[in-house]
């Protein structure tokens, strides 16, 4: 066993040796310790703990002020050398530290318990805290990815939207530059009634004169017929879910396997 001399870490060689390694036979400080255990080769190595781990602490007799040495078996008591034969010269006796071996044991189970769980702990805090950054990268990476698409969305509906106006502005002039010449072809109709009410009412030589020309311009006028007026319609297309999943990333949820929760847990003492 390490001497009782090594109060400082056998590894570090700068914390205190607080803890004691049974497997290895050396002093570990606490951070040394956790890096012992986090190792796959001693993870399951057993510690002793506390200042006094390496002195061998005497149990005296209340009555004669000796060691005690033996647990009387029948009476269920420690007894010392003079007690074992003053008291229990007949009674089944044993070795106190051969007795004690079990609790030592079981102290020993519990510690390993108590150090495995706060590693447990510490890797699920941590665990915490990298799955919330994993998380918040999803949402991000998701939301980025969204905006990508509505992006080209909103460019496609811009382009539309302006393919709809430069076609409305151009059959709204054909339609006007259309209705500017049967408004000329009106006025000239118009302007010809009048001359013709006017020679009905008054015998005007002049009015004659014109109205072998008049004759002449009406026959010359062709009228057309008004041009159909242009329609624009949009087609909804609504697509399916099955079309826009490939637009986006595949989320995944995975659960590792891992050693948390394996461990058996301890008998009730």
């Amino acid at each position: 066993m390490a001497q009782a001399a090594a109060t400082t870490c056998e590894i570090c060689i700068g914390g205190p040796g607080e803890h004691y390694c049974l497997e290895c036979d050396q002093l570990f400080c606490g951070n040394c310790k956790l890096s012992h255990l986090r190792a796959r080769i001693s993870k399951n190595h057993r510690f002793l703990n506390g200042p006094s781990i390496n002195q061998e602490n005497s149990i005296l007799c209340t009555e004669h002020k000796e060691n005690i040495l033996f647990y009387c078996c029948d009476c269920e008591t420690p007894a010392c050398r003079k007690c074992s034969a003053q008291k229990h010269g007949s009674h089944s006796m044993t070795n106190l530290a051969e007795f004690t071996k079990p609790l030592y044991d079981l102290v020993q189970n519990i510690e390993s318990f108590i150090t495995i769980t706060d590693l447990n702990i510490d890797d699920i805090t941590n665990g915490i805290e990298t799955y919330h950054e994993d998380v918040q990268a999803v949402i991000t990476a998701i939301t980025d990815e969204g905006d990508y698409l509505k992006g080209l969305i909103d460019k496609k509906v811009e382009y539309l939207i302006k393919e709809v106006k430069e076609n409305e502005k151009t059959e709204l002039q054909n339609m006007i530059s259309a209705a500017e010449v049967y408004k000329e072809v009106l006025e000239k109709c118009k302007q010809w009634r009048e001359n013709l009410v006017e020679m009905e009412t008054l015998a005007d030589v002049l009015l004659f004169q014109k109205l072998p020309q008049m004759q002449s311009d009406v026959s010359q006028i062709e009228l057309k017929k008004a041009p159909d007026v242009p329609y624009v319609f949009y087609r909804n297309k609504i697509p399916p879910s099955t079309e826009i999943e490939p637009l986006f990333g595949e989320l995944l949820f995975c659960i590792p396997e891992s050693d948390v929760g394996k461990i058996e847990k301890p008998d009730e003492v």
